[in-house]
């Protein structure tokens, strides 16, 4: 086995300079970055390194070249994070997360839910999704943030009436 290891660290030591001079380029390039897996590892150096634009499409570049879905998962979760933190809206990548089975569907329905409490204040639509989390692993804080939205709501339905008279 150190052989092999001997073996990869001289096959990497020709990879990973390019793929971090360029890694946009390097996932494109024959003999470099083909696998997806691969991509997703250096956009997280690329991400803690601070070059969150090359980690971000190097990230969406492995999705696209192919991902094991507990990697794909994560690897989305990754990007809505990025988006997040780039101040773009993670709104398309929160959904595809939690549409489907997979380990980070309740927290992506998390962020739905704050999205919408808090930047749309779309309060039945943030209640229906809370709702839609609390089936699939209730908590302390789902049920708090359920009554505070249902409290929210009866509130905004009394100032309509108010508004109206």
């Amino acid at each position: 086995h150190n052989a092999t290891d001997i073996l990869t660290l001289a096959c990497l030591a020709g990879i990973v300079p390019y793929a971090f001079k360029d890694p946009a380029k390097a996932s494109l390039k024959r003999g470099t970055l083909k696998h997806g897996a691969e991509m997703a590892g250096i956009a997280r150096w690329l991400r803690e390194a601070g070059e969150l634009e090359q980690a971000l499409v190097l990230f969406r570049r492995a999705i696209e070249a192919g991902l094991k879905d507990d990697l794909l998962f994560r690897t989305m979760w990754d990007i809505g994070m990025l988006e997040r933190r780039m101040g773009r809206s993670p709104l398309e990548t929160w959904t595809n997360l939690a549409s489907c089975r997979n380990d980070y569907r309740v927290k992506a329905l998390e962020e739905l839910a704050k999205h919408y409490e808090h930047r749309e204040k779309d309060y039945v639509r943030a209640l229906e999704i809370t709702r839609e989390a609390r089936e699939l692993g209730d908590s302390e804080e789902w049920k708090r943030r359920e009554e505070r939205l249902g409290r929210r709501f009866t509130q905004m339905n009394a100032d309509r009436k108010k508004r109206r008279r």
